[in-house]
């Protein structure tokens, strides 16, 4: 059976690097749990988790032309590297023009296909963890006609939806009470039936984001050492993870009742430094006995969720970009014919004003004011220098963003040759930003090596 590699829809007509073939089609699915099939459409594929949750290991593509003859059959992960790309897509087999009809089937631990109703009678003992193979019908999608027009046409086909097995045949202990599928009382020898175990319970998942997704935001920078959720509730809990901007799974067995999340985030000596606004509509949630909720909480550790203004500057480096296809150079003369001698330098804020209190840190000598005029000479930057520290806060004069421009510019110029004050780079306390000027002007006495 063939084991294919999956490859982007951007390759589509081209065959993987050391695939011999040309696919004829790709292939994405979607998944849904049996529940969610009768009130809501498939949503994207975009985790793991997914898989996870609905006990899927591997999905397998069966091909069969209009004789109803299997002529290909592949495997993939459930989620294959590379499908957080939405456009990604697994590749079909080379075929030559005609009728098909594909199928994606789930398979599950030991790669097993699931049954998709009740198995043949078998005689021997089973302890219920065992997934019966000896199906009538098998848990797939449901198959689609694909008129091939040319070998190796390589056609986008629409997502394939495959529902999850219920959960008394899933192979997973979804109540987390130590008993699987049939083995678990509460399916009652039941395979559509669902695992209910004494206790209630939550699967929290947590994301953390540092301002807002900011990516030179760091926890040791914002002095972030942990992260705390707190659930409030009959059953009371506290869960302490290092901090990260990973999403974390947190499971916990509940008693019923009417439950409130926070999440702080605490300093290196465990103390509370930051408490994130939340979605109410998502922390508070009654459970009913024997019920489950699922929560996805978004953490944003914004300036303004921090219980104390932050004094901290951040340093920076500066490179060079020619064009677009250049590496970037640390030098004053980056093309034959043009030198550039001295850079402005300029802190913004959250509404790209200039930061009149920024300065530049000199050696011993005073700071250098960074009020959008002073310049700094070109020699001076080939190596990394320092920010002095700003007040971060959500009140005056603290600044909840702030932003780093340069502009390098030639002899008795004004104007930038290099620059990036189109873009400029998000600071963030203690960051270290890398800085690549691209060029911006080709004339007067930017007039150096013309595109």
């Amino acid at each position: 059976m063939l084991r294919a590699r999956l490859a982007p829809l951007a390759l589509a007509s081209v065959a993987a690097a050391g695939c011999a073939e040309d696919p004829s089609f790709w292939v994405r699915w979607r998944l849904q749990s049996p529940v969610e099939a009768e009130v809501s459409e498939a949503v994207e594929l975009v985790s793991v988790d997914q898989c996870t949750e609905l006990g899927i290991t591997r999905v397998r593509i069966s091909t069969r032309d209009g004789n109803n003859t299997l002529v290909d059959e592949r495997e993939f992960p459930c989620f294959p590297a590379g499908f957080e790309d939405p456009d990604a897509r697994a590749p079909g087999p080379e075929v030559g023009a005609g009728a098909y009809s594909v199928t994606v089937t789930a398979l599950g631990r030991r790669d097993v296909q699931f049954c998709a109703d009740e198995p043949v009678e078998d005689d021997g003992d089973t302890d219920g963890t065992e997934i019966d193979t000896s199906c009538k019908k098998v848990l797939a999608s449901t198959a689609q006609d694909v008129m091939v027009q040319a070998t190796g046409e390589g056609k986008q086909l629409p997502d394939f939806v495959i529902v999850g097995a219920p959960q008394c045949s899933d192979g997973i202990d979804n109540d987390r009470d130590g008993y699987t599928d049939l083995a678990d009382p509460s399916c009652a020898g039941d395979r559509t039936a669902l695992e209910v175990g004494d206790s209630a319970g939550a699967q929290i998942l947590v994301r953390p984001e540092l301002m807002s997704g900011n990516p030179n935001a760091y926890c040791g920078g914002l002095q972030l050492g942990e992260i705390e959720l707190a659930i409030d509730g009959p059953t009371a809990r506290k869960i302490r993870f290092p901090c990260t901007t990973t999403a974390q799974t947190i499971s916990e067995p509940l008693d019923p009742g009417d439950y409130t999340l926070s999440v702080t985030g605490l300093g290196t000596n465990g103390k509370p430094l930051a408490v994130p606004m939340l979605d109410a509509d998502v922390t508070a949630f009654t459970l009913a006995p024997e019920g489950f909720r699922s929560v996805d909480l978004i953490a944003d550790f914004t300036i303004a969720s921090f219980l104390a203004p932050i004094d901290a500057g951040f340093s920076f480096s500066l490179a060079i970009l020619s064009g677009p296809d250049e590496l970037p150079l640390t030098t004053c003369e980056p093309e034959p014919g043009l030198v550039l001698d001295r850079a402005r330098i300029t802190v913004l804020d959250a509404d790209l004003q200039v930061v009149p209190t920024a300065a530049l840190r000199d050696g011993q000598n005073p700071p250098i004011v960074l009020d959008g005029v002073a310049t700094v000479p070109c020699a001076q930057l080939g190596k990394i220098r320092d920010i002095e520290p700003l007040v971060w806060d959500d009140a005056a004069p603290g600044h909840e963003a702030l932003f780093l421009r340069i502009e390098a510019l030639a002899p008795d110029s004004d104007v930038a040759c290099y620059g990036n004050g189109d873009d400029p780079v998000p600071a963030a306390p203690n960051a270290s930003l890398a800085v690549e000027l691209p060029r911006i002007s080709f004339d007067g006495a930017c007039a150096g090596m013309q595109p």
